[in-house]
């Protein structure tokens, strides 16, 4: 890996925390606020994680960065909601659920483009060893 392609791995690693600086600029909005934009910015991640990637092992690795930074943007995002505007267990329920959810979906997503990465590579051997 040459030095270009690692810069953009290490940048893309620190990339996928933007998750979590956005659930601490946007609490107060609540889960109507964050949940929309982390449905939208986790496939838009996943689909950079994939192309940043190399080889399978830095997907892996950078997939655990996003992962990480879910559950971490969710719990502080619903933590803050928490202790400075709705200090009930609703609230915390709510949280722990929102960040069950942003794994299952982060896991999904990451296995998703696992597949199509893998399928992508093998029509591209079949249509080589066609010509």
């Amino acid at each position: 890996m040459n030095k270009f392609k690692f810069a953009l791995f290490i940048v893309m690693n620190i990339v996928n925390y933007v998750l979590v600086v956005l659930a601490c600029l946007l609490w107060r909005g609540g889960s109507p606020v964050t949940a929309p934009l982390f449905l939208v910015l986790q496939p838009v991640l996943v689909i950079a994680n994939l192309f940043v990637s190399q080889k399978d092992w830095q997907f892996f690795v950078l997939s655990v960065h996003l992962l990480i930074s879910t559950i971490a943007a969710n719990a502080i995002g619903g933590l803050l909601y928490y202790w400075n505007i709705a200090p009930g267990s609703e609230t915390l329920l709510v949280c722990k659920y929102e960040v069950a959810i942003g794994e299952i979906y982060v896991i999904i997503l990451s296995i998703g483009a696992i597949l199509i990465k893998r399928w992508l590579k093998e029509v591209d051997r079949i249509r080589a060893g066609k010509k």
